[in-house]
């Protein structure tokens, strides 16, 4: 994302790209104050509990078949569905 600041809620699907847990993805259970993302990993049986990371160690990522909406650039505000991710360029069909 370029220029904006990323904004997180529960549900969202994060990715761990720093640190001891770089590469673990899991659903964001909650948003700390200081900073701090909870989260629950997916594909991980081992992982029955939820993890806390930095939130700067952490962006979403999307998968075909998610629903989004666009939250910045010319498209801000619209709605859709993820077709297609190449690295982080992301296309979807909008409503």
């Amino acid at each position: 994302m370029h220029g904006g600041t990323t904004e997180y809620v529960k549900g969202d699907k994060i990715q761990v790209n720093k640190g001891d847990l770089n590469g673990i993805k899991g659903v964001v259970v909650a948003i700390e104050e200081g900073g701090l993302v909870t989260f629950t990993p997916t594909g991980y049986p081992e992982l029955t509990k939820p993890l806390q990371i930095d939130i700067g160690m952490v962006a979403k990522y999307f998968e075909p078949g998610d629903l989004v909406r666009v939250t910045e650039a010319k498209y801000k505000g619209e709605t859709g569905q993820v077709i297609d991710v190449e690295g982080p360029k992301v296309s979807m069909i909008l409503d």
